[in-house]
């Protein structure tokens, strides 16, 4: 049997390749750990696009689902059933956009919007909280629901903001 002749008797062809996996070795570094858990975010572009998402519900007749986002002390205010009937008796004129005039972030977790659409005026809070971002109607507006549903239908068609 024939062998090939070693062309480096003292070994030196094994030397590069030792070498580059022991360079390997060192510069592969620690094993990754896994991530830190997220934070929520506390951006106030995040809260801005569910004040958008809301107010396009509202503009757009999605009473029921614009209600879904409101925090549960909100939503205690009227319920579901309550705000889609309110909505549906005394239609608020559909089509025209809110308008955000300004946000700003009160806290890590709190977003202040300034609206306005036609002559209406407000300011809504979006809070951050479990795990997700939800609207708060401004004050009045909550203070209106708790009035229910028939006084407030009333109210609203003597004020001619039935459409």
């Amino acid at each position: 049997m024939l062998r090939a002749p070693n062309r480096h008797p003292t070994g030196r062809a094994a030397a590069p390749a030792l070498l580059t996996a022991a360079l390997l070795t060192a510069c592969s570094g620690p094993t990754p750990q896994p991530a830190a858990p997220v934070t929520p975010p506390t951006q106030t572009l995040a809260a801005e696009a569910l004040a958008r998402q809301e107010f396009g519900l509202l503009a757009g007749g999605g009473w029921a689902q614009a209600w879904q986002l409101w925090p549960p002390d909100a939503q205690q205010a009227i319920s579901q059933g309550d705000f889609v009937r309110l909505n549906t008796e005394c239609r608020p004129l559909l089509g025209l956009p809110y308008v955000i005039d300004r946000s700003t972030k009160t806290d890590p977790d709190t977003v202040r919007v300034d609206w306005h659409r036609a002559e209406l005026a407000g300011s809504s809070t979006v809070v951050h909280r479990d795990g997700r971002w939800q609207f708060t109607p401004d004050a009045a507006a909550l203070t209106d629901y708790r009035l229910g549903v028939d006084r407030l239908v009333e109210r609203r068609k003597a004020a001619g903001s039935c459409h």
